[in-house]
């Protein structure tokens, strides 16, 4: 039997038994396994149940992931950095044997809708394996202790299979704490800290934050690596939309088209794209101009002022 034979039968069998996993997951792994040459087959070495709050509410997520690093637009630093580290994934076993271990713990920082959640899910997508997130609104608990406890089964957890796994908004976790601040929450910490200081499983473990400078000190120099996200520029504008409209036939005058963007994130010039396309289907336009992302820009900026914030 050929290697994507024998995964496919692992993911048939793990979904199987587990019971829990996404409606539909296994014929995506099945169909990412035998997909386009550009990446690895999806691997998969234990589907285990998820593990569930005290509540029985399922504490993650498990999700193939669709993008790729170069459907996202970064700083050449942050690319760079982003392939040093899947090149040290990739060949774990050659570090080992020197006594050294991939990079497997990084801390992404900046705004909102810049790129970080969707970095994992591109990391996740080279390396061939399944992104799990964590949910913070199943996690976090006004009880006492099971906040930590829920942690505790997550990184667990992770330790059981091959995947990438995103904390979102770990600040909620690890920000720095006043004697005054809730004693459950410094328990958290504590606990977090602790379990990424031991964690040593072969996975990427990504942590995002909107507020970088919230975070405890000793929370910083557990992970590995740490990148910072900015707002785009004005070139990063054009690539971004080179991107987004490449299914799309656009003439636009460039310049125009990047101060009417300027300011916005990445998630939110995608939102302006979005609208423009489908008006451009729904009109029966063949070609979609300036005008278009000009206004669909101001129309979006004045909507996140009225709500007093950008999007997430």
């Amino acid at each position: 039997m050929d290697e994507e034979s024998s995964l496919t039968d692992a993911v048939r069998s793990a979904l199987h038994d587990s019971g829990r996993q996404p409606a539909g997951l296994a014929g995506r792994l099945e169909r990412a396994a035998a997909s386009r040459g550009r990446r690895r087959p999806m691997t998969v070495n234990n589907l285990a149940p998820v593990p569930l709050s005290d509540e029985d509410v399922p504490l993650v997520t498990v999700s193939e992931p669709l993008i790729s690093l170069d459907d996202l637009v970064l700083t050449p630093q942050s690319v760079t950095a982003l392939r040093e580290i899947l090149n040290e994934q990739r060949h774990a076993s050659r570090l080992a044997a020197y006594g050294l271990r991939p990079r497997s713990k990084l801390l992404l920082a900046g705004p909102s809708g810049t790129g970080k959640t969707r970095t994992a899910e591109a990391l996740a997508y080279a390396l061939g394996i399944p992104l799990v997130k964590v949910r913070l609104s199943a996690v976090v608990s006004s009880y006492l202790g099971q906040t930590a406890r829920h942690l505790e089964r997550i990184l667990k957890y992770a330790e059981s299979g091959r995947w990438v796994v995103s904390f979102d908004e770990i600040d909620m976790f690890a920000g720095e704490r006043e004697d005054s601040d809730h004693g459950e929450m410094r328990r958290v910490s504590t606990v977090l800290l602790q379990q990424l200081e031991e964690y040593n499983a072969d996975n990427l473990v990504i942590a995002t934050t909107n507020h970088g400078t919230s975070l405890d000190a000793a929370m910083w120099r557990r992970f590995d690596e740490v990148l910072t996200y900015r707002h785009p520029t004005q070139g990063q504008i054009g690539a971004l939309l080179e991107i987004k409209l490449r299914k799309f036939t656009y003439k636009v005058n460039k310049e125009q088209v990047s101060r009417a963007l300027a300011g916005m994130s990445h998630a939110e010039i995608e939102s302006v794209c979005l609208d423009v396309m489908r008006k451009s289907v729904l009109a029966g336009a063949k070609l979609i101009s300036t005008e278009d992302i000009v206004s669909s820009a101001a129309a979006r900026k004045k909507r996140y002022k009225e709500a007093g914030k950008s999007q997430a």
